[in-house]
């Protein structure tokens, strides 16, 4: 039980006629040094035999992508359902920010999956104390919610090994961005798992394309990811120390004088795309501590720009969140409890030999880490619109409502928009709206 590793299934990729993912990469890369379209170009290319067609194919994407082409490793997408992945998994994939992700969510799921454990835990002395009170916080986490605490409220007190399924929608540049990532030594050997598994399965379908070349894994050629799992990140921790002090969210810096502002109501009333990109060049950067479950909602809004305190710098401070439903239950002390035993079942681990890699995955969702977020004058309208919504979950809401009351603050222009969705947009996009914004 404890044991079962995640499947991982190829779900779709992009096929034409006679066409697949590597086929269009090659003749799209063909198509930008000749005249004719890509798909002419394959079209005349229709009598080759296979072994002609796969030398071509290996020699172009050689001198593409292998020399450092990255966009020829764009044209072409792979689809993944990934079942009983833990969650601690998908913190990890969801961190690169051309992947995109559609997640069970334990807002609306309930966690009865059970939980995975890797070989270094179940083989050590502390197994049997592992399994105990793992099992235990699954039973505590009904209980709450049998007696009245939110679904997505309990779930703050289930480990990192909690299993969920998702679907991972990405091209081959950044599915081998998140490979290099996950191959660190840091990294949960859970996670490495996954990820070699999504590798395999698209290169059964496209081995040239994903074929491992020096300078198709250049680092400095993808867009920095966020890294969770990092051993330490010594910016980070700097910044922290400087401005990580009470409050949960911390103006640092920004740029919001270069655009003038004084049309901003017509191109959002017009939907003037124009006027709107403009905004991207409008600047905040917030510091903001939150629970991992939290982070891994903030995380997913691939629009923010962010960097992540280490999950293993985290837990040296030891910090959880306290849902207020739970604070004002009788499960309070129980819950403080809770993810005490668990951090001091951590340390008594990787005390006993057992790689902090492996041993974090029993610590619960409540651990509160440290995140950088950059947000420009879209994000301010777009993803704040989302995010100070009533539907969304409670904890984002009130870092987003912290965002939009300090843009408030510093561009009042920019500010009056920085409101929850049915007042940006002029109507309300949800089912049940709740009519705080029709109010307004």
């Amino acid at each position: 039980m404890y044991d079962r590793l995640p499947e991982v299934e190829l779900f779709a990729c992009t096929k034409g006629d006679g066409a697949g993912p590597e086929e269009l990469s090659v003749y799209g890369a063909l198509g930008c040094f000749e005249q004719p379209t890509s798909l002419e170009l394959f079209v005349n290319d229709a009598e080759l035999s296979q072994e002609k067609r796969t030398k071509k194919i290996e020699r172009i994407l050689a001198e593409t992508s292998g020399r450092g082409h990255g966009s020829v490793l764009d044209q072409n997408t792979f689809v993944f359902a990934i079942k009983d992945i833990p969650r601690i998994a998908t913190l990890h994939i969801c961190q690169p920010q051309y992947l995109a992700h559609l997640q069970q969510s334990l807002r609306r799921a309930t966690a009865d999956r059970g939980f995975y454990l890797p070989e270094e835990i179940r083989d050590s002395k502390y197994s049997k104390e592992v399994k105990e009170l793992l099992n235990d916080a699954f039973m505590f986490y009904d209980e709450m919610r049998e007696n009245g605490v939110p679904a997505e409220d309990a779930r703050y007190v289930l480990p990192l090994y909690t299993r969920t399924n998702i679907q991972t929608l990405g091209d081959a540049r950044e599915l081998m961005h998140l490979h290099h990532m996950s191959r660190k030594p840091e990294m949960p050997s859970v996670i490495r798992y996954v990820v070699e598994e999504m590798i395999e399965k698209a290169k059964e379908v496209a081995p040239r394309l994903m074929k491992e070349r020096e300078t198709n894994y250049e680092v400095l050629a993808w867009y920095p990811s966020a890294q969770l799992f990092a051993q330490s990140n010594q910016l980070m921790k700097s910044l922290i120390e400087r401005y990580g002090k009470k409050d949960l969210v911390v103006f640092i810096d920004g740029c919001y004088d270069a655009i003038p502002l004084d049309d901003l109501e017509r191109i959002i009333k017009e939907r003037d795309e124009a006027g709107l990109a403009m905004l991207k060049h409008l600047h905040f950067t917030f510091l903001a501590k939150m629970s991992l479950a939290c982070w891994h909602q903030a995380i997913r809004q691939r629009t923010w720009d962010q960097s992540v305190e280490s999950i293993y710098d985290a837990i040296e401070r030891g910090e959880f969140k306290m849902p207020p439903s739970i604070e004002r239950s009788k499960f309070n002390e129980a819950y403080q409890n809770f993810n005490e035993q668990l951090q001091e079942l951590y340390f008594k681990l990787v005390g006993d030999g057992v790689p902090s890699q492996e041993a974090i995955g029993i610590i619960s969702h409540a651990l509160m880490v440290w995140d950088l977020i950059h947000i420009n004058g879209w994000n301010a309208i777009h993803s704040i619109g989302k995010r100070t919504c009533t539907k969304a979950q409670w904890e984002i809401r009130g870092v987003a409502t912290e965002i939009a009351n300090e843009i408030k603050r510093r561009c009042p222009e920019l500010g009056r928009f920085a409101e929850p969705q049915g007042i940006v947009y002029g109507r309300c996009p949800e089912r049940e709206p709740c009519g705080r914004c029709i109010s307004k």
